[in-house]
């Protein structure tokens, strides 16, 4: 993305842009966001690429995602993004030369940024890797920690990415990957979706943006959108490792230091259309928590509202950074089989997820003190409260056991068997 992209961004989404110009590249970046978190935030850091821009909140309510995609509704939305997913574009390639030159190797030069005083070091948090193995390719978010001007570590879970890396180390060899910077709001949601191995999320992102272009990089030959602002185009060792940690997650914990694989840069290329814009994703605000936390959401709606046709809406919480706690809304036809059954298929759609309360839908389920009020006046702790223990859950979650914890399902609905009205609140005349 180039500026007049990222401003294009803010004006359909209503957002006003602040410009801080210079800053620090240690924690100034954090509190320019945590302070506006309706506003697009632009900024530069020393020692910047030339022509480059940082920008921050492009995306900090699940409204922006519903405008980018042009849908009426949260629900449409959840559907629109998941049929991308199943019925992903198909890419064509243009000419590399004709969008990125390349320049100076220099880690360096990129947006590493220390965010908060626990942070172990500067990091790059929309850093998103393309590899491919055979035919299939993977983009998908790796947080990355500087280490040199040729050097960086990044964070590897066991999903696509590190079982592409483990077919090259098999073969003893290392992992041929492009790092990513600049893409726009809708290729990230993209590479932060889980599809099946073998859908590639570059594709999933092109049937959201509508824009199906990208360039084969020089040396690899790895697929990247043309709206990039930067590649840097390496390998991951499969020899060379580094302590990677700690870093602040989605949860504002404090995740461990772990020996991680090196990216070892190679060549670094820029966008020929400037001002260039990378996206600087603080950890554990709502950005991170949206693009981590929305693609699940909409997974856990469509799967609740498949098997249980009375659910009216699903939320995961921003108490719950998005992540650990849903609330799902029922109508009033709902049984109390049917909507503890709703929970159950949340868990099963999101196994990360930890507390599910569940309410009807006069409760506005974007309130947490409505959620609450239900909570105390329609839960009888002796009837309504199901505890699930030692199932597979979040690693994130610090009360689990190696991924493994509890579940818990509140019922806070009004019983079937009674009065309704006396259980209705009362509104404000």
């Amino acid at each position: 993305m180039d500026i007049q992209d990222v401003l294009q961004v803010a004006q359909i989404t209503g957002k006003n842009v602040v410009d801080a110009g210079l800053v620090s590249g240690e924690y100034v970046p954090t509190r320019l966001s945590y302070e506006n978190r309706n506003n697009l935030v632009l900024f530069r850091v020393d020692g910047l690429l030339e022509d480059t821009l940082v920008f921050s909140n492009i995306i900090t309510s699940r409204r922006d995602i519903q405008q980018l995609l042009g849908t009426s509704s949260i629900e449409d939305t959840y559907v629109k993004l998941l049929e991308a997913v199943s019925s992903p574009r198909e890419l064509e390639v243009v000419e590399f030369r004709d969008h990125f030159v390349e320049v100076g190797l220099d880690l360096s030069k990129l947006p590493f940024i220390k965010y908060y005083r626990e942070d172990g070091a500067r990091y790059l948090t929309s850093s998103v890797y393309i590899a491919c193995y055979e035919s299939i390719c993977n983009a998908s978010f790796h947080r990355t920690m500087y280490l040199s001007r040729d050097r960086a570590v990044l964070r590897i879970v066991p999903r696509h990415l590190h079982h592409i890396i483990t077919r090259y180390s098999e073969r003893g060899k290392d992992t041929p990957v492009a790092l990513v910077l600049g893409l726009s709001p809708l290729q990230e949601l993209a590479a932060a979706t889980s599809p099946p191995f073998g859908v590639f999320e570059v594709s999933v992102g092109a049937a959201l943006t509508n824009n199906n272009r990208v360039v084969k990089t020089p040396r690899y030959g790895l697929p990247v959108p043309v709206e990039a602002s930067v590649i840097v185009e390496g390998v991951i060792s499969r020899l060379e490792r580094a302590p990677e940690g700690p870093f602040t997650d989605i949860l504002m914990l404090v995740d461990q230091v772990r020996e991680q694989p090196v990216f070892i840069a190679e060549h670094l290329y820029v966008s020929r259309k400037a001002p260039r814009a990378i996206h600087a994703i603080v950890p554990g605000l709502w950005e991170h928590q949206l693009l981590m936390g929305f693609p699940r959401e909409a997974q856990i709606y469509v799967e609740v509202k498949r098997v249980v046709p009375c659910v009216s809406a699903v939320r995961l919480t921003e108490g719950g950074s998005t992540w650990l706690h849903a609330v799902i809304a029922v109508n009033e036809k709902c049984s109390y089989a049917d909507a503890k059954l709703a929970a159950i298929t949340a868990i099963a759609a999101h196994p990360s997820v930890k507390h599910i309360v569940v309410v009807d839908d006069d409760i506005d389920i974007d309130n947490p003190l409505m959620i609450e009020w239900a909570v105390a006046t329609r839960c009888k702790g002796g009837e309504d409260v199901l505890v699930i223990p030692g199932i597979r859950g979040s690693t994130l979650d610090p009360r689990s056991s190696e991924g493994a914890g509890d579940k818990v399902i509140i019922m806070a609905i009004k019983p079937r068997n009674e009065p309704t009205e006396k259980y209705t609140r009362v509104r404000v005349p």
